[in-house]
């Protein structure tokens, strides 16, 4: 996991992500900060009941146009590997997709389990972090949060 490194500017946080020994540099806007401080201070007041639960990304297992909830254009190309989803269930991934998942060349991979609240800001946090991957700073289409997430959680 990458160590990350927060300074506050005037209208911008400036996120290092320093891996090995690369260095990648992201400014994200302040009030993007804040509205996930927001959330999560949201999440962390209020009661959960769900003890066992699995924040889970769905990635891209074969190159290819998929929709896009961030797009002009509705579509965007991803590449293997790449991060279409990021998403909470505390019911397995037969709870959540129980007609499959959303499109064939997608696969579902559990990253964090915990409880429901855990698992709420772990998605949270990736859905905000998502600017700074190096498949988002890669393309010429910079996105908010991942395609697949229509809105921040």
């Amino acid at each position: 996991m990458p160590k990350l490194i927060n300074f506050l500017q005037t209208r911008q946080i400036i996120l290092l992500f320093v891996c090995a020994t690369v260095v990648l540099c992201v400014a994200i806007p302040v009030s993007r900060v804040l509205k996930r401080d927001f959330e999560i201070d949201h999440i962390l007041h209020k009661d959960y009941q769900n003890e066992y639960c699995m924040q889970y990304a769905l990635i891209v297992a074969k190159d290819g146009l998929f929709p896009c909830h961030d797009c002009l254009n509705a579509t965007i190309y991803l590449h293997v590997g790449e991060i279409w989803k990021y998403g909470k269930t505390c019911n397995g991934i037969s709870g959540r997709y129980p007609q499959g998942l959303p499109f064939k060349d997608l696969i579902f991979q559990p990253q964090f389990y915990g409880t429901e609240q855990a698992c709420l800001v772990e998605e949270k946090n990736k859905i905000y972090a998502y600017p700074a991957l190096p498949e988002c700073q890669n393309r010429t289409i910079k996105l908010l949060r991942p395609p697949g997430n229509k809105i921040d959680r």
